[in-house]
């Protein structure tokens, strides 16, 4: 399966943060409701319009959220407080908690969260100094989250690898060696998830739907099992549901029949 994070409710994005602050719960239900009907496995909930403000924005959004839809939740915060507030409310199987790095105060933070609640973890292969420039680099952090998370005795099932990928417009060629950094975490942790946002790709550049789509291809074709999303952007689960077919990762083409049944592809 791969899993969809739906990104949709970003309070980060103003509009988001005027109807969250506005308390528009029709319109944050709607934005819910909208990514599951385009085929989002996990709705991704981001309450950092204002720090002063998260704790008590995230268990708005949680609440008005999960009263909108069955579907686990990806709780999208550096925050503990914030992270212990929505899964107090909504600690549903699937929840997803994103995310760590390999800095070591993120670890001593959120790890316990992960183990206290049973959720999956997203892991940005990043530690305390930085992002690392080049595919040595972030495979080192990868093995090294993967060691201490494992230390914890959480799962390799429960861990979603980000690689992370930077925009095309101001890191031209280092999506090649992220795509490189994915065949290699996939080939020596199979059991392992691997997921990233997709839309850094195209960021700063016009007509991003064609990036997006293009690199989410190479993303399956790579190895990746999941991605933070927008479900109902034009094309974009067209284009997911066409590479696995094609790929053989969806046998016998039955997701790419049940979407077509369903009129999700177009």
């Amino acid at each position: 399966m791969f899993t969809v994070i739906g990104e949709r409710i970003n309070m980060t994005r103003k509009k988001i943060r005027d109807e969250v602050w506005n308390g528009n719960i029709a319109f944050i239900q709607n934005e819910a409701s909208k990514q599951a009907k385009a085929g989002a496995t996990h709705i991704d909930i981001n309450a950092g319009g204002d720090p002063s403000k998260e704790v008590e924005d995230m268990r708005w959004l949680t609440r008005v959220v999960s009263e909108a839809i069955e579907l686990p939740l990806v709780f999208d915060s550096a925050n503990p407080l914030a992270l212990a507030e929505g899964l107090k409310i909504c600690p549903r199987p699937g929840t997803i908690i994103n995310s760590v790095t390999g800095e070591k105060k993120r670890l001593t933070e959120i790890l316990p969260l992960v183990k206290k609640y049973k959720t999956g973890v997203v892991a940005l292969t990043m530690d305390d100094r930085g992002i690392p420039e080049d595919y040595e680099g972030r495979m080192r952090v990868a093995r090294e989250l993967v060691k201490v998370i494992e230390a914890e005795g959480i799962s390799r099932d429960r861990i979603y690898l980000d690689p992370l990928v930077r925009p095309a417009s101001t890191n031209p060629g280092q999506s090649r060696f992220v795509l490189e950094v994915i065949k290699d975490i996939r080939k020596q942790f199979p059991h392992i998830h691997i997921t990233l946002g997709l839309s850094n790709i195209s960021f700063g550049l016009p007509v991003r739907n064609n990036l997006n789509k293009v690199f989410l291809a190479m993303l399956v074709a790579a190895g990746c099992d999941g991605a933070v999303i927008d479900p109902t952007e034009a094309g974009m689960m067209n284009t997911l549901f066409s590479s696995r077919a094609a790929l053989g990762l969806d046998e016998y083409g039955m997701d790419y029949i049940k979407a077509y049944r369903e009129s999700r592809l177009k």
